[in-house]
């Protein structure tokens, strides 16, 4: 009999046990309480996902339970079987709470894990002057963030950025000023100078206005001096430097465009990101042609395209949030 009820047991869990059989088991469960204790031991497996392979010969069960009988009475097997089933539901709470606490303790203790991050986000046509703990000011320009976590200020002072800000540091050489962006460390102690290092193009450049800055990358470093640019070329993976022309580098932050011998390809990257449009090149040549001028941010696209089609031979056309260059 009790061969047939695991195997009715089974059935019975697995979902196909027939309505004659449900009721032989419903029959069975009545009769005693050791049979209900029983049918909850064998559920508990089976949701343990061990059910399978512990039952899956009828006749090497029935011969299992033949050899327990001779060995032990019924009763003694029954009263152990329950007393190891509340022993492991113990276990099971007593594991379950050790664990919760190792875990409450985890996510209030070790706060450099999971630390709050403060992140300030701009979006196309946006920018944003933002006040740093340590009393240092960042400009950030459109479709660019800059991200700190609450250990700024305790050893050192980290920002992460993508895109392009302008930073106004706060002096403090025993807590130096380090931006990241990708691939390259700036150290700074107290200074101002422009970074510009959006994800999509080809260039990373820092600009010194002011003070000193180290450029880092893997066992690369270079101090710089005021007035000097670095480019990082990430196509060729070189670097080189240009003169600063401060405009180009500092009016973005009062809404002013500045160019000087700019490609158009480059220009138009500038565009889309403040006027949120598409530029579409039916004339690849005129990705290279070269442009240098000044725009206001109160000028419509449609003003500023204007002008630049009267000094160079762009031709455009625009259409709803695309602009087509001939």
């Amino acid at each position: 009999m009790e061969g047939s009820i695991d195997i009715l047991i089974v059935s019975y869990l697995k979902g196909e046990a027939t309505n004659d059989q449900q009721k032989e088991l419903l029959a069975w469960l009545e009769l005693s309480e050791e049979n209900r204790f029983y049918f909850r031991s064998i559920k508990d497996v089976y949701d343990l996902g061990r059910i399978g392979p512990d039952i899956r010969d009828s006749q090497v069960d029935q011969q299992w339970h033949k050899l327990l009988d001779r060995i032990f009475p019924v009763h003694y097997i029954n009263s152990w079987l329950r007393i190891g089933h509340i022993l492991l539901r113990y276990a099971a709470v007593f594991v379950l709470g050790l664990i919760g606490m190792q875990l409450v303790s985890y996510f209030i203790n070790d706060k450099e894990v999971y630390s709050k991050v403060t992140k300030v986000e701009t979006g196309v046509g946006e920018r944003s002057k933002v006040s740093l703990p340590d009393g240092s000011i960042v400009w950030v320009n459109a479709c660019s963030s800059i991200s700190y976590d609450e250990s700024f200020g305790k050893e050192d002072r980290t920002i992460r950025m993508s895109g392009e800000a302008f930073f106004d540091v706060e002096q403090d050489s025993s807590k130096p000023f380090l931006v990241h962006a990708e691939p390259f460390t700036f150290r700074v102690t107290g200074t101002s100078f422009n970074v510009y290092a959006f994800d999509e193009e080809d260039e990373i450049s820092l600009a010194l206005i002011e003070g000193s800055v180290t450029a880092e990358k893997d066992s690369y470093t270079e101090k710089l001096r005021p007035g000097e640019v670095l480019v990082y070329d990430k196509t060729h993976a070189k670097i080189t430097h240009r003169k600063l022309i401060s405009s180009s580098y500092t009016t973005w932050r009062y809404g002013e465009m500045f160019f000087d011998k700019m490609t158009f390809e480059d220009l138009t990257r500038r565009l889309e990101r403040n006027f949120n449009v598409k530029f579409k090149f039916e004339n690849q040549k005129i990705k290279k042609e070269s442009f240098g001028g000044s725009f206001r941010k109160y000028e419509s696209l449609e003003t500023i395209m204007r002008v630049i089609s009267t000094s160079t031979p762009v031709k455009y056309r625009i259409e709803k949030d695309t602009v087509y260059i001939k």
